[in-house]
């Protein structure tokens, strides 16, 4: 019907999917993860990237690459209907199984609580967990209880617990884990400051764009 509101429309479609994202853990043992990034240098051309990773060694089990077009414009606040394609597709076409998903980007730390990690963790109907390292706009709140170093800061939304801010990075769950288990997915893949499978599937993404663009 017109006059048509894209954004609002997008946002009302968020709103109604976020109702769907599971807050806590529904798998047990987490022996294998999985990173994905999607990089781009102009235009729509991007590269999607995938890693699978032993969670107890963090050694590297597979990888792949795929050349994609983002045809979806973007928007702040709707990332996922731009990437989530990307992202599920190279995914899926890895051989190795994972046990737990980690995006680049935000999960429920969204102004409708659906970001990009949610909207694949729906898609992918599978425990997600977002990192991301600047916040989409809203209404959240940074709070103050950091013990040390090792301690996160939460970052809250009316009375709901969202996230939490740990060595620079936004963490917060995408759907089927809970956010201490996020926080300890990142702790424990953490090297450097952006965590091993992220790193990892970034680090590949540029290398193969580089390759691409070199002919």
């Amino acid at each position: 019907m017109y006059p048509y509101d894209l954004n609002t429309n997008l946002a009302s479609i968020q709103s109604k999917l976020a109702e769907q994202v599971i807050k806590e853990d529904v798998s047990g043992d987490l022996d294998s993860i999985a990173g994905v990034d999607v990089s781009f240098s102009r235009g729509n051309q991007a590269v999607a990237a995938a890693v699978v990773m032993d969670l107890n060694t963090l050694q590297m089990m597979e990888n792949s690459t795929l050349m994609v077009e983002l045809l979806f414009p973007y928007i702040p606040g709707f990332l996922g209907f731009r990437e989530a394609d990307a992202t599920v597709s190279v995914l899926n076409s890895l051989k190795s199984g994972f046990d737990v998903l980690m995006v680049n980007g935000h999960g429920i730390i969204h102004p409708r609580g659906f970001g990009l990690a949610s909207h694949v963790g729906i898609l992918m109907d599978m425990p997600t967990l977002g990192v991301a390292k600047r916040l989409t706009v809203g209404r959240y709140k940074k709070g103050v209880a950091k013990v040390n170093d090792n301690c996160p800061l939460f970052i809250k939304s009316l009375n709901e617990m969202l996230g939490a801010y740990i060595n620079g990075n936004y963490v917060s769950i995408g759907h089927k884990i809970s956010l201490n288990t996020a926080i300890k997915l990142v702790k424990e893949t953490s090297l450097f400051k952006t965590p091993e499978p992220l790193r990892q599937a970034h680090i590949l993404a540029t290398n193969t764009f580089k390759r691409v663009l070199d002919g």
